[in-house]
């Protein structure tokens, strides 16, 4: 019979850095026979890294972005996956480390393969024994596969470093004190405007009624619910919807959510896409409608007027919903109040900033609540705890509400802060019928772009766990495709939008756009270079009248593949 083994000697302890540091995910997304969790790398290592230690320089965590530099620098990389569940400790999980190729962006470049368990383990693998195919430029995506959907686990991804290389170690964060008063104060600098009560207080006293009260909430990614592990209970609306239907409603259950955000867009897409993706074609009567832009609102070409159209839109619905403003913040502290809360002061609306909240705090050595790492899954991205924030900044918000006195409706201004003129879009996709362009005055052709694009942007919608194809209806000339004939659009308006795919596909083309003959601008899907809904203003608003827009494949990209989306046109 075989006695004890003797253990090895400990191996050397390298410095290392904290990549990812028990970071809540979660297998949600389909992929394959698998389930994954994503989390983008593209841009992001330096912060990443600040987030954990933000002692480290930040020229030094730059170079691990760089795939040469990585490999030149980091020795092995230490992975932990620690299930939620017991019976989920001996799941086996895979995660893939994506570079990027300098080829193609997609089409070539490394995936670094490590299986482990979820037994809260470490596993180590050393450089030598992860692939390279020597065609690698930057850390691009990472990806965690497990063979269960939903399973939850805490990761921990280290990056051990070569000889020659030092890091200081990261301090470990106190526990945030929920209960503090420094925290109600924090959520007290939420308040920027308590605005208009009337309808707020309506729609608290329906749901002390016991009637069905409908919380609606547009945005980007923050608002899609990105950073929140499960994305569908853990996001910042769920989170406000399920608080105030415990706080206010006589049935908690009579109490609605529609959740409507998508990442990487501004206001000028959440103008177009309000009607289908808040209002459901009119199926839906929100009571309070939550506008999330404050971080996003940068790729508004407009720079605020489609916001105030989208405010004004939202605000005139006919179930006349109370309106609030909430403006976000990244983890550089960057966002848009300084465009978007004049909008907010001109209607005397109810705002509320997580910036004005949480920012003030972070650098503060007495009476910080929470560190940057604490708040933030990434440098965009709010974590658990940051999404709970959210939601009682909105929380504290309605609180003051509830408790102010009733007041009259006032009078909505005539005129505009900065403008309004794109209010009320239609938005129009390869889903209209004949009698729709009749019944419009609108002449379509769409010449070569006769296939529809599968490959679309997803956004989790609701209470759903999985995402839905956006604008999955659509206009899609193929790669390869040796037809140039254009797409063409004829019909009356004063502005009119077109939305497109953004790819970062190596095989995606370009397409110029012409209007009454005239050229008016190019779209290139890989300006942006990740697959999103992109809206794009091709007619400015002006005077009514009769457009005829072309839409050709662009001389030298013919071969790629271009995909619209829809077209939105005001009158």
């Amino acid at each position: 019979m075989r006695g004890p083994v003797a253990p090895k000697d400990p191996t050397k302890k390298r410095p290392k850095v904290y990549f990812i540091l028990e970071d809540q995910i979660v297998t949600a997304h389909p992929a394959g026979e698998k389930y994954r969790e994503i989390i983008f790398l593209e841009n992001r290592m330096q912060n990443k890294i600040a987030l954990i230690c933000p002692e480290i320089d930040p020229a030094f965590s730059g170079k691990l972005q760089n795939s040469d530099s990585f490999r030149e620098i980091v020795h092995s990389i230490g992975v932990t996956v620690d299930a939620e569940l017991p019976e989920d400790k001996e799941e086996e999980v895979t995660v893939l480390l994506q570079h990027y190729g300098k080829t193609g962006k997609y089409e070539t470049g490394t995936f670094q393969k490590m299986e482990v368990l979820a037994d809260g383990a470490e596993r180590i693998f050393t450089m030598e024994e992860l692939e390279n195919d020597g065609d690698d430029d930057a850390l691009g995506t990472l990806f965690i596969d497990g063979n269960k959907r939903g399973m939850s686990a805490k990761l921990t991804i280290t990056f051990y470093l070569n000889d020659g290389y030092s890091v200081p170690e990261p301090e470990i964060d106190p526990p945030i004190r929920w209960d503090s008063e420094d925290y109600r104060s924090m959520l007290d600098r939420s308040l920027v405007n308590v605005g208009r009560t009337e309808r707020l207080k309506k729609a608290i006293t329906k749901a002390q009624n016991g009637e069905e009260v409908t919380i609606a909430f547009i945005g980007g990614s923050i608002t899609q619910g990105a950073g929140g592990k499960p994305i569908e209970s853990k996001c910042y609306a769920y989170l406000m919807k399920d608080a105030f239907a415990k706080t206010y409603a006589k049935d908690p259950s009579k109490v609605r959510l529609v959740k409507a955000g998508v990442g990487g867009t501004s206001s000028e897409f959440g103008l177009v896409r309000y009607d289908l993706h808040v209002l459901r074609d009119n199926t839906v009567e929100p009571d309070i409608v939550v506008i999330e832009y404050a971080v996003n609102d940068e790729g508004d070409e407009t720079k605020g007027l489609c916001y105030e159209s989208l405010v004004n839109h939202a605000y005139h619905g006919v179930s006349e919903p109370a309106v609030i403003l909430l403006f976000s913040v990244f983890m550089d502290d960057y966002n848009l109040e300084q465009r978007l809360v004049p909008i907010g002061e001109h209607y005397d609306l109810p705002m509320v900033s997580v910036k004005r909240a949480v920012s003030p705090q972070f650098g503060q050595p007495e009476g910080r609540v929470l560190t940057k790492r604490q708040y933030f899954y990434d440098c965009y991205h709010p974590t658990n705890d940051g999404h709970r924030i959210m939601a009682e900044c909105i929380m504290r918000l309605i609180a003051e509400v509830a408790n102010a006195p009733e007041t009259e409706d006032k009078p909505w201004p005539d005129s505009p802060c900065l403008g309004r003129m794109y209010e009320n879009p239609a938005l129009v996709t390869r889903e209209w019928k004949g009698e729709d362009f009749m019944l419009a005055g609108i002449s379509l052709d769409h010449g070569s772009f006769s296939e529809v694009d599968r490959e679309l942007q997803g956004a989790e919608w609701d209470e759903e766990p999985a995402p839905t194809p956006i604008l999955a209806n659509n206009w899609m000339r193929p790669a390869g495709c040796k037809d140039l004939a254009p797409f063409y659009i004829r019909l009356k308006c004063r502005y009119l939008f077109v939305i497109i795919k953004d790819s970062g596909a190596g095989n995606c083309g370009q397409a110029d756009v012409f209007v009454n003959g005239r050229p008016v601008r190019t779209f290139n899907p890989k300006e942006v270079g990740w697959n999103h809904c992109n809206s794009l203003l091709v007619i400015p608003d002006g005077e009514e009248k009769d457009y005829d827009v072309k839409i050709s494949p662009k001389a030298g990209y013919e071969d790629g593949f271009f995909t619209i989306l829809g077209f939105a046109y005001g009158r």
